[in-house]
């Protein structure tokens, strides 16, 4: 009896010990192991929260010095003689290019008597403008290509130094215009004035349509 007695007080503490072993094993799948997951992944929503704020607190405290950047470059933008016209159609290209002309003109002293800017564009196979302008543009190894551009014609009268300052207006002039051909006359109309000539310029100005 009394081995037998024993033998059962055994096989209940296996049993216990096993039941003891499968309770904490779904205890760790079911329980411990799903909040580990869910605190894991909190903490990393956290730290990637933390480091959002501070990605923004860190443009928020930079954003002077991004607007005083970007003033700055367009500024630089503004000035630099290899920029090419852009607009939403022709018309607006023709008018900016008339604007260009008649400012550069009137800079010059120069009388203006025709000023013509074509209204469409004119397309052509396509052929660096970067080598071929009258201003300061870009090199011809640039890689930018235009087939897209706006004649012009302006007539004037003028001397011979209005006509250095025009043809200096337009090589610095913020926006590319390639000057075609350029002819002087002698103005013998006016008498008393020798030195006044009758100048027309054919012009030319690559545009780009956005």
């Amino acid at each position: 009896m009394a081995l037998r007695s024993a033998v059962q007080q055994r096989e209940q503490q296996v049993v216990a010990i096993g039941a003891t072993i499968v309770l904490v094993a779904l205890l760790a799948v079911y329980v411990i192991a799903p909040f580990a997951r869910r605190w894991t992944a909190r903490a990393e929503r956290l730290r990637e929260a933390r480091n959002n704020v501070a990605e923004l607190s860190g443009l928020v405290a930079a954003a002077p010095a991004f607007e005083h950047a970007a003033t700055r470059a367009e500024a630089a933008l503004a000035v630099n003689p290899s920029r090419i016209f852009h607009a939403r159609s022709a018309p607006l290209a023709a008018s900016a290019l008339q604007s260009l002309l008649q400012d550069a003109a009137n800079a010059s002293h120069l009388l203006v008597t025709r000023l013509d800017v074509a209204q469409s564009l004119v397309t052509r196979p396509t052929q660096s403008f970067g080598a071929a302008a009258t201003n300061n543009s870009a090199p011809a190894d640039s890689g930018n290509s235009f087939n897209a551009s706006l004649p012009a014609t302006l007539a004037a009268y003028c001397d011979i130094i209005g006509l250095a300052a025009l043809l200096d207006h337009l090589a610095h002039a913020p926006r590319v215009v390639r000057v075609e051909k350029l002819t002087i006359q002698q103005n013998s109309a006016l008498r008393g004035a020798p030195d006044m000539l009758q100048v027309t310029v054919t012009l030319r100005a690559p545009v780009v349509l956005e």
